[in-house]
Protein backbone atom coordinates (compact mmCIF):
# COMPACT_ATOMS: atom_id res chain seq x y z
CA UNK A 1 0.00 0.00 0.00
CA UNK A 2 3.07 2.24 -0.08
CA UNK A 3 1.96 3.86 -3.34
CA UNK A 4 -1.40 4.86 -1.85
CA UNK A 5 0.25 6.38 1.20
CA UNK A 6 2.53 8.35 -1.10
CA UNK A 7 -0.46 9.68 -3.05
CA UNK A 8 -2.36 10.51 0.15
CA UNK A 9 0.65 12.34 1.48
CA UNK A 10 0.94 14.31 -1.76
CA UNK A 11 -2.72 15.31 -1.45
CA UNK A 12 -2.32 16.39 2.15
CA UNK A 13 0.75 18.41 1.34
CA UNK A 14 -0.94 20.34 -1.44
CA UNK A 15 -4.05 20.52 0.64
CA UNK A 16 -25.66 6.57 -21.90
CA UNK A 17 -26.84 3.07 -21.83
CA UNK A 18 -25.43 1.66 -25.10
CA UNK A 19 -26.41 -1.82 -26.27
CA UNK A 20 -24.21 -4.61 -25.03
CA UNK A 21 -21.91 -6.08 -27.65
CA UNK A 22 -21.04 -9.78 -27.74
CA UNK A 23 -17.39 -10.11 -28.66
CA UNK A 24 -17.71 -13.67 -29.85
CA UNK A 25 -18.53 -12.88 -33.46
CA UNK A 26 -17.95 -15.01 -36.53
CA UNK A 27 -17.06 -12.41 -39.13
CA UNK A 28 -17.45 -14.77 -42.10
CA UNK A 29 -20.57 -16.83 -42.76
CA UNK A 30 -18.52 -19.39 -44.72
CA UNK A 31 -15.97 -19.91 -41.93
CA UNK A 32 -17.84 -21.51 -39.01
CA UNK A 33 -15.91 -22.44 -35.84
CA UNK A 34 -15.91 -26.04 -37.08
CA UNK A 35 -13.95 -25.14 -40.23
CA UNK A 36 -10.54 -26.83 -40.41
CA UNK A 37 -8.76 -23.47 -40.68
CA UNK A 38 -11.08 -21.36 -38.52
CA UNK A 39 -8.41 -20.52 -35.94
CA UNK A 40 -5.84 -19.61 -38.58
CA UNK A 41 -8.28 -17.30 -40.38
CA UNK A 42 -9.33 -15.63 -37.12
CA UNK A 43 -5.63 -15.20 -36.28
CA UNK A 44 -5.04 -13.35 -39.56
CA UNK A 45 -8.14 -11.24 -38.99
CA UNK A 46 -6.89 -10.16 -35.57
CA UNK A 47 -3.44 -9.35 -37.00
CA UNK A 48 -4.95 -7.15 -39.71
CA UNK A 49 -3.72 -9.34 -42.58
CA UNK A 50 -7.30 -9.81 -43.78
CA UNK A 51 -10.33 -7.59 -43.36
CA UNK A 52 -13.68 -8.44 -41.72
CA UNK A 53 -16.66 -9.07 -43.94
CA UNK A 54 -19.82 -11.10 -44.36
CA UNK A 55 -18.06 -13.78 -46.41
CA UNK A 56 -14.43 -14.81 -46.76
CA UNK A 57 -14.60 -16.81 -49.99
CA UNK A 58 -12.78 -19.62 -48.27
CA UNK A 59 -12.69 -21.86 -51.37
CA UNK A 60 -11.97 -19.12 -53.90
CA UNK A 61 -8.74 -19.33 -55.88
CA UNK A 62 -6.23 -16.66 -54.85
CA UNK A 63 -4.79 -14.16 -57.33
CA UNK A 64 -1.30 -12.69 -57.53
CA UNK A 65 -2.66 -9.39 -56.25
CA UNK A 66 -4.23 -11.03 -53.20
CA UNK A 67 -1.05 -12.95 -52.35
CA UNK A 68 1.07 -9.80 -52.71
CA UNK A 69 -1.25 -7.91 -50.35
CA UNK A 70 -1.55 -10.68 -47.75
CA UNK A 71 2.15 -11.51 -47.58
CA UNK A 72 3.07 -7.81 -47.52
CA UNK A 73 0.72 -7.17 -44.59
CA UNK A 74 1.98 -10.27 -42.80
CA UNK A 75 5.60 -9.08 -42.90
CA UNK A 76 4.77 -5.40 -42.32
CA UNK A 77 5.49 -3.81 -45.71
CA UNK A 78 4.21 -0.36 -46.73
CA UNK A 79 0.91 -0.42 -48.60
CA UNK A 80 0.68 3.28 -49.48
CA UNK A 81 -0.61 3.64 -53.03
CA UNK A 82 2.13 4.78 -55.40
CA UNK A 83 3.54 4.44 -58.91
CA UNK A 84 4.77 0.99 -59.92
CA UNK A 85 6.88 -0.22 -62.82
CA UNK A 86 3.98 -2.24 -64.19
CA UNK A 87 1.64 -0.75 -66.84
CA UNK A 88 -1.20 -2.95 -65.56
CA UNK A 89 -0.81 -1.70 -61.96
CA UNK A 90 -1.22 2.11 -61.99
CA UNK A 91 -0.93 4.24 -58.88
CA UNK A 92 -4.73 4.38 -58.71
CA UNK A 93 -4.89 0.60 -58.27
CA UNK A 94 -5.94 -0.01 -54.65
CA UNK A 95 -3.15 -2.57 -54.14
CA UNK A 96 -0.39 -0.66 -55.97
CA UNK A 97 1.54 0.02 -52.77
CA UNK A 98 1.53 -3.56 -51.52
CA UNK A 99 2.38 -4.94 -54.96
CA UNK A 100 5.26 -2.50 -55.34
CA UNK A 101 6.55 -3.30 -51.84
CA UNK A 102 6.33 -7.05 -52.43
CA UNK A 103 8.28 -6.75 -55.69
CA UNK A 104 10.91 -4.46 -54.13
CA UNK A 105 11.34 -6.95 -51.28
CA UNK A 106 11.95 -9.76 -53.76
CA UNK A 107 8.87 -11.69 -52.67
CA UNK A 108 7.13 -11.76 -56.05
CA UNK A 109 8.27 -10.83 -59.57
CA UNK A 110 6.67 -9.44 -62.70
CA UNK A 111 6.64 -11.12 -66.12
CA UNK A 112 9.20 -10.79 -68.92
CA UNK A 113 6.82 -8.56 -70.89
CA UNK A 114 6.91 -6.00 -68.05
CA UNK A 115 3.44 -6.74 -66.69
CA UNK A 116 2.41 -7.95 -63.25
CA UNK A 117 -0.92 -9.59 -64.14
CA UNK A 118 -2.59 -9.04 -60.77
CA UNK A 119 -5.59 -11.24 -61.65
CA UNK A 120 -3.60 -14.33 -62.61
CA UNK A 121 -4.19 -17.37 -60.42
CA UNK A 122 -1.53 -18.60 -57.98
CA UNK A 123 -0.49 -22.23 -57.49
CA UNK A 124 0.58 -23.89 -54.26
CA UNK A 125 4.13 -24.11 -55.60
CA UNK A 126 4.23 -20.37 -56.29
CA UNK A 127 2.84 -19.72 -52.82
CA UNK A 128 5.65 -21.74 -51.22
CA UNK A 129 8.22 -19.55 -52.96
CA UNK A 130 6.46 -16.30 -52.00
CA UNK A 131 6.25 -17.24 -48.30
CA UNK A 132 9.82 -18.55 -48.16
CA UNK A 133 11.10 -15.27 -49.61
CA UNK A 134 8.78 -13.06 -47.57
CA UNK A 135 9.77 -14.58 -44.24
CA UNK A 136 13.42 -15.09 -45.14
CA UNK A 137 13.32 -18.88 -44.66
CA UNK A 138 16.67 -20.54 -45.35
CA UNK A 139 16.82 -23.98 -43.75
CA UNK A 140 15.29 -26.97 -45.56
CA UNK A 141 13.76 -30.13 -44.12
CA UNK A 142 15.15 -33.45 -45.29
CA UNK A 143 11.83 -34.53 -46.76
CA UNK A 144 10.71 -35.34 -50.28
CA UNK A 145 7.26 -35.00 -51.77
CA UNK A 146 6.45 -37.43 -54.58
CA UNK A 147 5.29 -34.68 -56.93
CA UNK A 148 8.07 -32.16 -56.08
CA UNK A 149 11.24 -33.72 -57.51
CA UNK A 150 14.70 -32.28 -57.01
CA UNK A 151 15.35 -29.64 -59.65
CA UNK A 152 11.78 -28.36 -59.79
CA UNK A 153 11.21 -24.68 -58.97
CA UNK A 154 9.10 -25.65 -55.95
CA UNK A 155 11.62 -28.11 -54.47
CA UNK A 156 13.61 -25.78 -52.20
CA UNK A 157 10.71 -23.48 -51.14
CA UNK A 158 8.49 -26.43 -50.17
CA UNK A 159 11.29 -28.02 -48.13
CA UNK A 160 11.80 -24.65 -46.37
CA UNK A 161 8.13 -24.52 -45.45
CA UNK A 162 8.33 -28.10 -44.18
CA UNK A 163 11.35 -27.30 -42.01
CA UNK A 164 9.42 -24.45 -40.36
CA UNK A 165 6.30 -26.60 -39.78
CA UNK A 166 4.30 -24.49 -42.21
CA UNK A 167 3.30 -27.51 -44.27
CA UNK A 168 3.33 -31.29 -44.07
CA UNK A 169 1.79 -31.89 -47.48
CA UNK A 170 -1.05 -34.31 -48.11
CA UNK A 171 -1.50 -37.74 -46.53
CA UNK A 172 -0.55 -39.46 -49.79
CA UNK A 173 2.92 -37.90 -49.68
CA UNK A 174 2.22 -35.21 -52.29
CA UNK A 175 2.26 -31.43 -52.10
CA UNK A 176 0.32 -30.73 -55.32
CA UNK A 177 2.46 -27.73 -56.37
CA UNK A 178 0.47 -27.14 -59.56
CA UNK A 179 -2.89 -27.02 -57.83
CA UNK A 180 -4.52 -23.59 -57.67
CA UNK A 181 -4.21 -21.99 -54.23
CA UNK A 182 -7.40 -21.44 -52.21
CA UNK A 183 -7.95 -18.65 -49.69
CA UNK A 184 -8.26 -21.31 -46.98
CA UNK A 185 -4.81 -22.72 -47.76
CA UNK A 186 -3.00 -19.38 -48.09
CA UNK A 187 -4.53 -18.40 -44.74
CA UNK A 188 -3.26 -21.56 -43.06
CA UNK A 189 0.24 -21.21 -44.51
CA UNK A 190 0.52 -17.50 -43.66
CA UNK A 191 -0.79 -17.91 -40.11
CA UNK A 192 1.76 -20.62 -39.40
CA UNK A 193 4.57 -18.56 -40.92
CA UNK A 194 3.58 -15.71 -38.56
CA UNK A 195 3.86 -17.96 -35.52
CA UNK A 196 0.33 -19.34 -35.11
CA UNK A 197 0.26 -22.58 -33.12
CA UNK A 198 -2.57 -25.06 -33.53
CA UNK A 199 -2.74 -25.52 -29.76
CA UNK A 200 -3.79 -21.87 -29.33
CA UNK A 201 -6.89 -21.91 -27.09
CA UNK A 202 -9.87 -21.72 -29.47
CA UNK A 203 -12.69 -19.26 -29.09
CA UNK A 204 -15.72 -21.25 -27.96
CA UNK A 205 -19.10 -20.48 -29.48
CA UNK A 206 -20.86 -20.96 -26.14
CA UNK A 207 -18.61 -18.54 -24.28
CA UNK A 208 -19.43 -14.91 -24.85
CA UNK A 209 -17.60 -11.75 -23.93
CA UNK A 210 -19.77 -8.71 -23.29
CA UNK A 211 -18.76 -5.07 -23.20
CA UNK A 212 -21.31 -2.69 -21.68
CA UNK A 213 -20.98 1.07 -22.22
CA UNK A 214 -22.99 2.39 -19.29
CA UNK A 215 -24.92 5.64 -19.67
CA UNK A 216 -23.44 7.92 -17.01
CA UNK A 217 -24.02 11.14 -18.91
CA UNK A 218 -20.91 13.26 -19.33
CA UNK A 219 -18.44 10.61 -18.21
CA UNK A 220 -17.12 7.10 -18.80
CA UNK A 221 -18.10 3.76 -17.26
CA UNK A 222 -17.44 0.50 -19.09
CA UNK A 223 -18.07 -3.02 -17.82
CA UNK A 224 -16.27 -5.94 -19.47
CA UNK A 225 -17.62 -9.42 -18.70
CA UNK A 226 -15.20 -12.10 -19.84
CA UNK A 227 -16.04 -15.51 -21.35
CA UNK A 228 -15.29 -17.19 -18.02
CA UNK A 229 -17.42 -14.83 -15.96
CA UNK A 230 -14.77 -12.34 -14.78
CA UNK A 231 -15.62 -8.64 -14.49
CA UNK A 232 -13.53 -5.55 -15.20
CA UNK A 233 -14.85 -2.02 -14.72
CA UNK A 234 -13.09 0.82 -16.51
CA UNK A 235 -14.06 4.11 -14.78
CA UNK A 236 -17.34 4.85 -13.04
CA UNK A 237 -18.67 8.23 -14.17
CA UNK A 238 -19.33 11.10 -11.74
CA UNK A 239 -20.05 10.68 -8.05
CA UNK A 240 -23.76 11.18 -8.71
CA UNK A 241 -23.65 8.20 -11.08
CA UNK A 242 -22.42 5.81 -8.38
CA UNK A 243 -25.84 4.36 -7.52
CA UNK A 244 -26.63 3.86 -11.19
CA UNK A 245 -23.35 2.03 -11.87
CA UNK A 246 -23.83 -0.18 -8.80
CA UNK A 247 -27.39 -1.04 -9.89
CA UNK A 248 -26.24 -1.77 -13.43
CA UNK A 249 -23.50 -4.13 -12.24
CA UNK A 250 -25.93 -5.97 -9.98
CA UNK A 251 -28.42 -6.29 -12.85
CA UNK A 252 -25.69 -8.08 -14.82
CA UNK A 253 -25.09 -10.58 -12.05
CA UNK A 254 -21.89 -9.00 -10.77
CA UNK A 255 -20.95 -9.85 -7.18
CA UNK A 256 -17.19 -9.42 -7.49
CA UNK A 257 -15.31 -6.93 -9.63
CA UNK A 258 -12.05 -8.66 -10.47
CA UNK A 259 -10.35 -5.54 -11.83
CA UNK A 260 -11.24 -1.85 -11.46
CA UNK A 261 -9.35 0.64 -13.62
CA UNK A 262 -9.32 4.37 -12.89
CA UNK A 263 -7.94 5.70 -16.16
CA UNK A 264 -7.14 9.14 -14.72
CA UNK A 265 -8.29 11.19 -11.72
CA UNK A 266 -10.95 13.42 -13.30
CA UNK A 267 -14.22 13.35 -11.38
CA UNK A 268 -16.30 12.25 -14.39
CA UNK A 269 -14.25 9.04 -14.49
CA UNK A 270 -13.60 8.15 -10.84
CA UNK A 271 -16.53 9.63 -8.89
CA UNK A 272 -18.84 6.65 -9.30
CA UNK A 273 -16.06 4.21 -8.40
CA UNK A 274 -16.40 5.18 -4.73
CA UNK A 275 -19.83 3.50 -4.49
CA UNK A 276 -18.57 0.53 -6.49
CA UNK A 277 -15.64 0.03 -4.10
CA UNK A 278 -18.00 0.23 -1.11
CA UNK A 279 -20.59 -2.20 -2.53
CA UNK A 280 -18.51 -4.93 -4.18
CA UNK A 281 -15.54 -7.10 -3.42
CA UNK A 282 -12.73 -5.78 -5.64
CA UNK A 283 -9.74 -8.03 -6.32
CA UNK A 284 -7.45 -5.45 -7.92
CA UNK A 285 -7.43 -1.70 -8.45
CA UNK A 286 -5.35 -0.26 -11.28
CA UNK A 287 -4.67 3.47 -11.11
CA UNK A 288 -3.00 5.96 -13.42
CA UNK A 289 -0.73 7.05 -10.57
CA UNK A 290 -1.50 10.69 -11.31
CA UNK A 291 -2.11 12.39 -7.95
CA UNK A 292 -4.97 14.88 -7.75
CA UNK A 293 -6.06 17.36 -5.10
CA UNK A 294 -9.83 16.83 -5.16
CA UNK A 295 -11.89 15.48 -2.29
CA UNK A 296 -13.33 12.88 -4.69
CA UNK A 297 -9.90 11.46 -5.47
CA UNK A 298 -8.90 11.49 -1.80
CA UNK A 299 -12.12 9.68 -0.82
CA UNK A 300 -11.56 7.01 -3.49
CA UNK A 301 -8.04 6.32 -2.21
CA UNK A 302 -9.30 6.24 1.35
CA UNK A 303 -11.85 3.50 0.54
CA UNK A 304 -9.16 1.48 -1.25
CA UNK A 305 -6.96 1.80 1.82
CA UNK A 306 -9.74 1.01 4.32
CA UNK A 307 -10.74 -2.16 2.42
CA UNK A 308 -7.11 -3.13 1.77
CA UNK A 309 -7.74 -3.57 -1.96
CA UNK A 310 -4.63 -4.62 -3.93
CA UNK A 311 -3.46 -1.46 -5.69
CA UNK A 312 -1.25 -1.09 -8.74
CA UNK A 313 -0.11 1.83 -10.90
CA UNK A 314 -0.36 0.98 -14.60
CA UNK A 315 2.68 0.93 -16.83
CA UNK A 316 2.85 0.84 -20.62
CA UNK A 317 2.78 -2.75 -21.96
CA UNK A 318 1.37 -4.19 -18.74
CA UNK A 319 -0.78 -7.29 -19.29
CA UNK A 320 -4.00 -7.23 -17.27
CA UNK A 321 -4.75 -10.76 -16.11
CA UNK A 322 -8.53 -11.04 -16.25
CA UNK A 323 -9.26 -14.21 -18.24
CA UNK A 324 -6.99 -16.60 -20.13
CA UNK A 325 -9.37 -16.29 -23.10
CA UNK A 326 -8.66 -12.57 -23.35
CA UNK A 327 -5.55 -10.59 -24.14
CA UNK A 328 -5.76 -7.28 -22.31
CA UNK A 329 -2.85 -4.85 -22.66
CA UNK A 330 -2.05 -1.36 -21.39
CA UNK A 331 -0.99 0.46 -24.56
CA UNK A 332 -0.17 3.71 -22.76
CA UNK A 333 0.27 4.97 -19.20
CA UNK A 334 2.18 7.94 -17.78
CA UNK A 335 1.90 8.78 -14.09
CA UNK A 336 4.34 11.69 -14.54
CA UNK A 337 2.10 13.54 -17.01
CA UNK A 338 1.51 17.18 -16.14
CA UNK A 339 -2.12 17.06 -17.29
CA UNK A 340 -4.79 14.65 -16.02
CA UNK A 341 -5.96 13.74 -19.51
CA UNK A 342 -2.39 13.05 -20.60
CA UNK A 343 -2.17 10.52 -17.76
CA UNK A 344 -5.04 8.50 -19.27
CA UNK A 345 -4.52 4.75 -19.29
CA UNK A 346 -5.22 3.36 -22.78
CA UNK A 347 -6.30 -0.29 -22.84
CA UNK A 348 -6.87 -2.82 -25.64
CA UNK A 349 -8.73 -6.11 -25.12
CA UNK A 350 -8.85 -8.93 -27.66
CA UNK A 351 -11.15 -11.96 -27.74
CA UNK A 352 -10.87 -14.16 -30.81
CA UNK A 353 -11.24 -11.97 -33.88
CA UNK A 354 -12.78 -9.01 -32.06
CA UNK A 355 -10.81 -6.25 -30.31
CA UNK A 356 -11.79 -3.25 -28.20
CA UNK A 357 -9.77 -0.06 -27.69
CA UNK A 358 -10.50 2.14 -24.65
CA UNK A 359 -8.81 5.54 -24.83
CA UNK A 360 -10.27 7.38 -21.79
CA UNK A 361 -9.52 11.12 -22.32
CA UNK A 362 -6.28 10.60 -24.26
CA UNK A 363 -5.61 13.56 -26.55
CA UNK A 364 -4.01 13.79 -29.97
CA UNK A 365 -0.47 13.92 -28.49
CA UNK A 366 -0.98 10.51 -26.89
CA UNK A 367 -2.65 9.25 -30.06
CA UNK A 368 0.47 10.25 -32.00
CA UNK A 369 2.64 8.22 -29.62
CA UNK A 370 0.38 5.21 -30.13
CA UNK A 371 0.64 5.27 -33.92
CA UNK A 372 3.90 3.30 -33.91
CA UNK A 373 2.28 0.31 -32.19
CA UNK A 374 1.43 -2.69 -34.34
CA UNK A 375 -1.44 -3.67 -32.02
CA UNK A 376 -3.47 -0.46 -32.38
CA UNK A 377 -6.01 -1.53 -35.00
CA UNK A 378 -9.26 -2.49 -33.27
CA UNK A 379 -12.78 -3.59 -34.14
CA UNK A 380 -14.43 -1.18 -31.68
CA UNK A 381 -13.13 2.15 -30.40
CA UNK A 382 -14.25 4.09 -27.34
CA UNK A 383 -13.40 7.54 -28.68
CA UNK A 384 -11.19 9.78 -26.56
CA UNK A 385 -12.53 12.61 -24.39
CA UNK A 386 -16.24 12.18 -25.11
CA UNK A 387 -15.92 13.07 -28.78
CA UNK A 388 -13.89 16.24 -28.24
CA UNK A 389 -11.78 17.57 -31.11
CA UNK A 390 -8.79 17.38 -28.75
CA UNK A 391 -8.87 13.64 -29.54
CA UNK A 392 -9.76 11.36 -32.46
CA UNK A 393 -7.37 12.77 -35.06
CA UNK A 394 -7.96 11.66 -38.63
CA UNK A 395 -4.64 9.77 -38.72
CA UNK A 396 -5.44 7.97 -35.47
CA UNK A 397 -8.91 6.94 -36.63
CA UNK A 398 -7.54 5.71 -39.95
CA UNK A 399 -4.92 3.61 -38.17
CA UNK A 400 -7.36 2.12 -35.65
CA UNK A 401 -9.85 1.57 -38.49
CA UNK A 402 -12.76 0.61 -36.22
CA UNK A 403 -15.95 -1.07 -37.41
CA UNK A 404 -17.81 0.88 -34.73
CA UNK A 405 -17.06 3.78 -32.39
CA UNK A 406 -18.67 4.62 -29.05
CA UNK A 407 -18.95 8.27 -27.95
CA UNK A 408 -19.69 8.67 -24.24
CA UNK A 409 -21.14 12.12 -23.50
CA UNK A 410 -24.02 13.82 -21.73
CA UNK A 411 -27.05 15.09 -23.59
CA UNK A 412 -26.94 18.87 -24.14
CA UNK A 413 -23.58 19.08 -22.32
CA UNK A 414 -21.91 22.49 -22.00
CA UNK A 415 -18.77 21.37 -23.87
CA UNK A 416 -20.50 20.83 -27.20
CA UNK A 417 -19.46 17.17 -27.26
CA UNK A 418 -19.29 15.43 -29.61
CA UNK A 419 -17.65 18.01 -31.84
CA UNK A 420 -18.83 18.11 -35.44
CA UNK A 421 -15.38 17.53 -36.95
CA UNK A 422 -14.98 14.29 -34.96
CA UNK A 423 -18.29 13.01 -36.26
CA UNK A 424 -17.28 13.87 -39.82
CA UNK A 425 -13.92 12.17 -39.45
CA UNK A 426 -15.61 9.06 -38.09
CA UNK A 427 -18.02 9.03 -41.01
Amino acid sequence: MKKIYTLLLALLLVFTAFPKQGAYANSFTDVPPTHAYYQEIMFLLDKGVIEPGSKYGVNDVVTREEVAVMVSKAVGLDGTQRNTKFPDVPKSHESSGFISSAVEAGIINGYLDGTFRPNDKVTRGHMAAFIARGFGLTQEANVTFKDVPKGSTAYEPVRKLAFNNITTGYEDGTFKPNENLSRAHISAFLARAMGFKKDTPPVSANKTMRVHYIDVGQGDAILIQSPNGKNMLIDGGTKSSGDKVVSFLKSKGVSTVDVVVATHPDADHIGGLIDVLKNFKVNQFIDSGKAHTTQTYYEMLQVIDDKDIPFKVAETNDAIQLDSNLKTTVLFADETASDNNDASIVIRTVYGSVSFLFTADAGTDIESKLLTRKDLKSTYLKAGHHGSNTSSSATFLKTVSPVGTILSYGKDNSYGHPHAEVIEQLK
